[in-house]
């Protein structure tokens, strides 16, 4: 904790991927390390960002539920072993997720330590879509829902004419699994929206759950606006969280990173009306790319400052300190294997110090000269084969200057979130850069 407070720490992100400890079988719990990480945060001063644990359910729920593991569009069933294992359309996923994040609430609703509910963990990451028998059924019941339950009206929306594919039953329509030719595009397209749609109803069922027990208490979950993801709609998902927040890596061969910095935050901004949370990015290398360098000196300070210019009223790092084993132990980290002496240490205390300093932008907003329409709907339509140009906007922003954007003991090195904020308005943006 000191080594915390020496950097300038004012928040934490905990119990993110937590579940098999938290619940170890069955609806037996044990929330003892949770309580001491919470008590000692609060003693110390630093707020946390409680997580529900349902982005890794444990091995004990696949043994019982093997039928809530995802299937991918060959029709293979995944098995358990990592994260995001789970089909979103599960019945059985829905209440085991909202059973654990009640429990949660219910024991640290009035906890002093809490300041904000973190809900899940980067949805669709690994599992935006799902293609098993219960998806089909849940994707069904959308259409029916989108189309007034008149099939005609999909069938000329699709234009099911063309090559013998008019549905004449409900029962008829499947997800868009592998088949021999081009799929449907607009099949596709009303799939991509349904994906994010199911992953949307996961999360508004956890956050009401939490509300329900402390309502004042803001609840957010981690976007992903960055060079690659692009698999919600984020603009029908902003609305429905108290802060926005955003998980932001660069691509590590990118000569211009800056562009992305600058070009996702701003998107950021956009669908938070205001201020918003940098959840995520990283002091150094990151593990999960082809090439994983080390940042040049001084890039750290100029990302993290970057954010705080477009709108970003806290700044954030996956991880504290670099994890000795597990699929990402050569992540950079706050505190490095090495400790103290390291380099990516000093540049984490002299952010801190930094963004001190600037706490009296907080609150001030800014009005931009310039707007980019930016929409998923247009992206994915975009990109579904087939077109002229297949995958031409993906191709286009990686070959061009201008790329489009589709904290887990993860502690806030600026400005966290106070008990007396309300939920929908936590503070107002940085002024501009």
């Amino acid at each position: 904790m000191r080594l915390m407070r020496e950097a300038g720490v004012t928040m934490v992100s905990v119990g993110i991927f937590s579940w098999a400890l938290l619940e170890p079988a069955e609806e037996v719990y044990d929330f003892s390390r949770m309580d001491r990480i919470l008590d000692l945060l609060h003693e110390n001063g630093i707020a946390a960002d409680l997580a529900t644990p349902t982005a890794a359910p444990p091995a004990w729920f696949f043994r019982a539920h093997p039928d809530a593991l995802p299937v991918d569009r060959d029709g293979r069933r995944m098995s358990y072993g990592s994260r995001q294992t789970f089909c979103p359309s599960s019945p059985a996923y829905r209440t085991a997720a909202l059973r654990i994040a009640g429990e949660l609430a219910r024991r640290y609703a009035d906890h002093p330590a809490l300041a904000m509910w973190h809900v899940h963990n980067e949805y669709g990451c690994h599992n935006a879509e799902c293609h098993c028998d219960e998806s089909a059924a849940a994707f069904r019941r959308w259409l029916r829902a989108k189309y007034g339950d008149d099939l005609d009206a999909l069938n000329h929306s699709w234009g099911t004419t063309f090559w013998s594919q008019w549905y004449y039953d409900w029962e008829e329509i499947l997800p868009p699994r592998t088949t021999g030719a081009a799929p449907n595009p607009t099949h596709r397209l009303d799939w991509r929206r349904f994906c994010s749609d199911e992953l949307l109803s996961l999360f508004t069922a956890e956050r009401d759950v939490l509300r329900r027990a402390a309502p004042g208490i803001p609840a957010t979950t981690n976007f992903m606006v960055n060079f690659s993801i692009e698999a919600l709609d984020y603009w029908r998902w902003a609305p429905e969280l108290d802060i926005v927040s955003n998980d932001h890596y660069l691509r590590s061969t990118d000569p211009e990173s800056e562009i992305d910095v600058a070009l996702c935050g701003d998107v950021v901004r956009s669908m938070a009306g205001g201020p918003w949370l940098l959840m995520e990015h990283s002091t150094g290398a990151i593990n999960w790319q082809p090439v994983n360098r080390a940042k040049r000196p001084g890039e750290m300070r100029r990302n993290a400052l970057t954010h705080v210019a477009h709108g970003a009223d806290g700044i954030a790092y996956f991880q504290w300190r670099a994890a000795k084993a597990g699929a990402e132990q050569w992540h950079s980290a706050m505190l490095p294997h090495a400790g103290t002496d390291r380099q990516i240490w000093q540049d984490v205390v002299q952010l801190g110090a930094d963004l001190e300093a600037l706490a009296e932008v907080r609150g001030s907003t800014v009005a931009a000269d310039v707007a980019i329409v930016w929409d998923w709907n247009a992206r994915w339509a975009l990109e579904l084969p087939p077109s002229p140009a297949p995958n031409s906007a993906s191709r286009t922003s990686s070959e061009t200057g201008t790329r489009p954007c589709g904290a887990q003991a993860w502690p806030s090195t600026s400005y966290a979130p106070t008990r007396t904020c309300p939920p929908t308005a936590w503070s107002s943006p940085p002024a501009s850069t």
